[in-house]
């Protein structure tokens, strides 16, 4: 998010009347349903969020994940309803803002508009970068792509370590992919075995954020040259699916 806004947001909204300060929240708690529109906004002082949408057989797409400094749950703006429910992933602060208080701050500060627009245009763009790797990128890339963008938020690594660690479990970073659990699995042993990353509960274990990125860049690479003439979008459709229930056997799954 911008800067600025955070600053604003953390300077001034947040000592406003009616505004909510809940703490400590804990992984798991739900903060928004998916059936009524939201009455107030959120902002994320620490910790982690996800953005969750849910099929009616229980599957889930992790839509994006909200990082501290953040507002998120912003159509309360508007009173409308979305299909997406936010869940925490590591404990942190949360500050519930009423509708009306975040109204009047934004009179008293009519930049704030404009930082909104710029907001949700980072988050739409977010969303076509999504669908593209979804599209035209197979898992093992996916992953890659991943782990190598949430290192820099979760990190960067405590004094006594050179690890990130990043707390999602191989089910959410499947529903964040866009693979099956069980195909997340797999390609999680095989990069753990390349000394790439390691597996813990509920953590993904990263230790270089470069050597991801060139993992990435050489599968790329790998799969431009050895692809036939076939379509991109063919060549990975076979693993662009929401994630199962089923139980993965390997090591840190969960």
């Amino acid at each position: 998010m911008n800067s600025a806004l955070t600053s604003l947001v953390r300077g001034e909204l947040l000592n406003s009347e009616g505004v909510r300060r809940l703490a400590p929240v804990r992984r798991f708690a739900s903060l928004l349903t998916s059936e009524t529109a939201p009455e107030c906004l959120y902002f994320l002082d620490s910790g982690f969020v996800k953005i969750v949408r849910r099929g009616e057989d229980a599957k889930e797409v992790i839509v994006s994940i909200i990082g501290p400094g953040e507002l998120f749950a912003e159509h309360a703006i508007q009173r409308i309803s979305r299909p997406f429910t936010a869940e925490v992933i590591q404990d942190g602060v949360i500050f519930e803002i009423p509708r009306e208080t975040f109204l009047a701050f934004c009179q008293r500060h009519p930049e704030v508009w404009k930082m909104l627009w710029e907001m949700s245009v980072e988050r739409q763009l977010e969303l076509e970068q999504k669908v593209s790797l979804l599209c035209l990128q197979d898992v093992e890339y996916r992953i890659l792509y991943y782990l190598a963008q949430l290192a820099q938020p979760f990190g960067p690594p405590a004094s006594d370590t050179s690890e990130y660690s990043i707390p999602l479990s191989q089910s959410e970073l499947a529903a964040l992919i866009g693979a099956t659990r069980e195909t997340t699995s797999t390609t999680l042993n095989a990069l753990s075995r390349q000394g790439l990353l390691k597996l813990g509960r509920r953590m993904v274990m990263v230790g270089s954020k470069e050597a991801l990125r060139a993992a990435a860049k050489a599968r790329a690479a790998k799969a431009e040259t050895s692809a036939p003439s076939a379509t991109p979008a063919a060549q990975t459709e076979p693993d662009t699916q929401t994630p199962s229930a089923a139980a993965a056997t390997s090591p840190g799954s969960n």
